[in-house]
C-alpha cells in the first residue's frame, strides 16, 4: 500500500503516511511536464511537489500553482505583484490592478515557493505605497508568517516602520469607548452581510451597516501580535511591549464583547445607529465570519468556544450540501437576491459559498485540530470532508467539458457558480496550497530551527481515508 500523501519541498522529502512507508521518490520532471506542459521549467525549481491518494486534490493543488503564476503582474522596476482578478475591475488600485483584501492569501501561498522574489516584491510594493487600506487585511501577520517559512530576518524587518504606521492609521476605525475596531462590511470585502442588510431594513445592504466585526478585530489582533514579535526581533522592546499590550487588550475585548453566549458564536455588534438597528446591539444570526478568530488562535482552548464549530457541521445552520454558507439558513434574508438581477449580477454574502471565507474557516479548523486540546465536535475526518468539498468547487462543467476554473461564489446547495461574469474566472481571492501544506500535510512553520510536521489525515479506517483508496 502506498503512502496516502507525499511531498517534496526545497529538495527534502517529507512523508506522512496513513498506514505504510512512502513509495518511490516522485519524478518531479514528469509531474511538471504532465501538469504544466511547455511551462514546466518555471515550476520545476520553484514549487513544492505533492502527491496523495486523491487525484482530485492533486489536480487542484497544481491548478492553484498555475493560478498563482497566472496572477503575477510584472510592474518592471516595481517588481511582481499578485492580482485578484485576471481582468481589470473598476475598484482595483490603478494602474497596477492591486487590491489588499486577498494579500494574506497571496503571501500564504507564495511563501512556499523556492523563489523568494514573488512574495518579496509583493511585500515591498504594498509597503511602499501599494496598501491604501482599501479593505481590511492582515498583512503584518502575513509578513511574519512568511518569515517563519524562509527565515529571512532582513526582509521581515525591512518595512517595520511603515507597518507600524499603517497599523496606527486604523485608529480612525477604532471606538476607544468600546476598545474595538469597526468597519463597513463592504470595506471588509463582504457586502450584503447581516449587519448591512438589516441596517437597511432589508431593502439593500451593499453599503452601510458599520459594525464591530470578528474579522477586522481578529486581523488587528494578529497584526499587533506580529508587530510585537517583529519589534522584538529588531531589538525595540518598548515597541514590542506596546503592541503586545494592544494584542492582549483586543483579545480580551473580542472575547468579552463579540462572543454571544446565546448563539454560541462570535458575532457583529452594530456601530451604526438608525431607524432599523441600534448602536452596540448584536446581529441576530450566525455568520461564517464568526470562525475567523481561530485563524489567528485568538480564542482560548475552552469547550464553550470550541462548541461554536457544531454550527459549521449543522445542515440547518451553516452547512450547505455543496459548501459553507456565509450566513445560516434561518436568516430571513438568506439567499435573497439583491444584485443578481437582470444583466448585472453581483456579489453577496447572505448565504453563497465564498472560497475567500472557506479558506479562512479551513485555516481556523486546521489550527483547532493541530494545537487545541478541545476540538469541540470537529474531527480530522470533518477537515478532510470539507477540504474535499472545497476542492470540488474548483471544477466546472461535466463530462468532456469538465475543467478547472475557480469562480467568485457558489450556490450552497448545488455548488454551481452564481456570479459568472468574465472577471470571475480563475479568481485569486482565496487560498488552497497553504491549506494543503500547513493543514493536510501539517508543516507548521516555527521561529526556531525545529521542523514540525503534524498531518491532519483521518484514521486509516475512517470513511474519508477510505474514500480515495
Amino acid at each position: 500500500m502506498r503512502a496516502w500523501l507525499r511531498m517534496l519541498l526545497a529538495g527534502a522529502a517529507l512523508a506522512a503516511t496513513a498506514a505504510a512507508p512512502p513509495g518511490p521518490a516522485m519524478d518531479t520532471h514528469a509531474i511538471a511536464a504532465q501538469r504544466f506542459g511547455n511551462d514546466a521549467p518555471w515550476y520545476e525549481g520553484r514549487i513544492p511537489f505533492f502527491e496523495s491518494a486523491d487525484p482530485q486534490i492533486d489536480a487542484v493543488y497544481y491548478y492553484r500553482w498555475s493560478l498563482f503564476r497566472a496572477h503575477q503582474r510584472d510592474l518592471g522596476a516595481e517588481g511582481y505583484i499578485s492580482t485578484e482578478f485576471l481582468d481589470d475591475v473598476d475598484w482595483q488600485r490603478h494602474p497596477f490592478a492591486s487590491l489588499n483584501d486577498a494579500t494574506g492569501f497571496h503571501l500564504a501561498e507564495g511563501r512556499w515557493l523556492n523563489d523568494r522574489r514573488y512574495a518579496g516584491d509583493y511585500v515591498d510594493f504594498m509597503y511602499r505605497g501599494g496598501n491604501d487600506r482599501h479593505f481590511t487585511d492582515h498583512m503584518a501577520d502575513s509578513v511574519y508568517g512568511r518569515f517563519l517559512v524562509d527565515g529571512d530576518r532582513e526582509a521581515a524587518l525591512r518595512h517595520l516602520a511603515v507597518m507600524r504606521h499603517i497599523y496606527r492609521l486604523w485608529d480612525e476605525k477604532f471606538d476607544f469607548a468600546k476598545g474595538l475596531y469597526f468597519v463597513e462590511p463592504l470595506l471588509d470585502a463582504t457586502e450584503y452581510t447581516v449587519s448591512s442588510i438589516d441596517a437597511s431594513g432589508g431593502e439593500d445592504g451593499f453599503r452601510g451597516g458599520d459594525s464591530f466585526r470578528p474579522s477586522v478585530n481578529a486581523y488587528m489582533f494578529a497584526n499587533a501580535r506580529a508587530l510585537a514579535r517583529l519589534s522584538e526581533m529588531a531589538g525595540d522592546e518598548a515597541m514590542a511591549g506596546e503592541f503586545r499590550e494592544r494584542a492582549d487588550a483586543l483579545r480580551a475585548r473580542v472575547l468579552d464583547a463579540l462572543w454571544s453566549p446565546d448563539l454560541a458564536h462570535f458575532i457583529d455588534r452594530y456601530q451604526v445607529d438608525n431607524d432599523h438597528v441600534k448602536y452596540w446591539s448584536p446581529i441576530r444570526n450566525r455568520e461564517l465570519v464568526g470562525y475567523l478568530p481561530w485563524m489567528f488562535d485568538l480564542p482560548p482552548d475552552e469547550a464553550r468556544y470550541a462548541a461554536a464549530w457544531r454550527h459549521l457541521l449543522d445542515p440547518a445552520s451553516l452547512a450547505g450540501k455543496a459548501g459553507m454558507r456565509t450566513v445560516e439558513a434561518s436568516y430571513p434574508y438568506y439567499m435573497r437576491q439583491y444584485r443578481y438581477l437582470g444583466s448585472a449580477p453581483e456579489c453577496q454574502w447572505n448565504g453563497p459559498v465564498w472560497p475567500y471565507q472557506t479558506t479562512q474557516v479551513l485555516t481556523g479548523m486546521a489550527n483547532l485540530l493541530d494545537h487545541y486540546r478541545d476540538h469541540g465536535p470537529v474531527t480530522r475526518s470533518d477537515y478532510m470532508r470539507l477540504l474535499r468539498q472545497y476542492t470540488a468547487l474548483h471544477y466546472q462543467g461535466a463530462g468532456k467539458d469538465r475543467r478547472l476554473d475557480l469562480e467568485e461564489d457558489y450556490h450552497p446547495e448545488t455548488g454551481r457558480p452564481i456570479v459568472g461574469l468574465d472577471r470571475s474566472h480563475h479568481y485569486f481571492h482565496s487560498g488552497y496550497v497553504d491549506l494543503i501544506l500547513t493543514g493536510l500535510v501539517g508543516i507548521r512553520p516555527r521561529a526556531d530551527d525545529m521542523l514540525e510536521v503534524n498531518p491532519l489525515l483521518p484514521d486509516a479506517g475512517d470513511a474519508q481515508a477510505l474514500a480515495s483508496r
